[in-house]
């Protein structure tokens, strides 16, 4: 079952990084003005952006898979791994190959989420707490919505950028909650699942992350907002888990201390991979007026 929901989840942090990516792209060269939903509209004329969607909800039936067999402690962390892939689909859209430093915090983000696994002891499904669920997901929500206000009264592009990437990696977080929970339910059908709030409250959690994740596209670089978006999705996730499912983290001090040690490693060197992605992106843009003025003397 471990195996089962690992390879799954990796396999969704795979397409989400290429979804990502291809997403960014056609959002950064898309006028700003209008709504969140008119932009999706534009955005919907673009074919790099549908394909993005089509491999981001391929993403979402893998992370689906990985839920089904196993839980939200599990599987969240290896979901971080999608900001490795995503430096990789970056280097390939770029045509150029990762840099040494890109394959050294890659290495580093990939042993912390290798140790988080190893010491991770199984943990059987617990009923939910449905009512706690509630007060969690209303409590995060209005948490959002406190950073969306700061984001918009924000004139600095860079802050927008995290704080937007960050109330979508909370709606991510939440989404992955209810799913769980939604898939828990479906034990007793399908039809009677449907019936309870948590699919309603995920397919709108799940539009309003969607709109979030593509404001944050459009304002910084996906080196900045994706690994904020991808801790905070985990925090939440994880919060999700412990308070709903009564997962726990570890059954000891010493397993503890390592699942923590892991989880450190994991965003120390998804910061790296951010911070150097976004001095490369300077360095890129820095240079592209001098080479403009090169193309005019000619």
């Amino acid at each position: 079952m471990v195996i089962a929901a690992v390879a799954a989840a990796l396999a969704a942090a795979a397409l989400f990084a290429g979804g990502s990516a291809l997403q960014q792209r056609a959002a950064g060269a898309a006028s700003a003005d209008g709504s969140g939903v008119r932009l999706v509209a534009r955005l919907a004329h673009r074919p790099a952006w549908v394909i993005g969607l089509l491999l981001s909800a391929g993403a979402f039936s893998m992370h689906a898979v990985a839920l089904r067999h196993g839980n939200l402690a599990l599987v969240q962390p290896v979901i971080v791994s999608g900001v490795v892939f995503a430096v990789m689909v970056r280097a390939g859209l770029d045509r150029r190959l990762p840099s040494r430093r890109e394959i050294m915090w890659s290495v580093v983000t990939w042993a912390g989420l290798a140790l988080f696994i190893a010491v991770m002891p199984p943990m059987p499904d617990s009923p939910p707490e449905p009512r706690n669920a509630a007060v969690f997901v209303i409590s995060v929500i209005i948490g959002v919505g406190l950073i969306v206000v700061l984001a918009r009264r924000s004139d600095d592009d860079r802050l927008r950028g995290v704080l937007l990437g960050g109330a979508a990696g909370a709606m991510f977080g939440l989404v992955a909650g209810l799913l769980k929970l939604f898939l828990t339910q479906t034990s007793n059908g399908w039809l009677h699942a449907f019936t309870h709030w948590s699919p309603w409250a995920m397919l709108a959690v799940g539009t309003c992350a969607i709109l979030l994740n593509q404001r944050a596209y459009q304002v910084v670089r996906l080196s900045v907002s994706a690994p904020v978006l991808n801790v905070v999705q985990v925090i939440v996730a994880i919060g999700f888990g412990l308070i709903v499912f009564r997962e726990r983290l570890s059954e000891g001090p010493g397993i503890l201390m390592a699942e923590i040690l892991g989880l450190l490693v994991v965003i120390v060197g998804v910061q790296q991979l951010a911070s150097y992605q976004q001095r490369g992106s300077r360095l890129t843009r820095g240079a592209e007026p001098a080479d403009e003025t090169a193309k005019a003397r000619r």
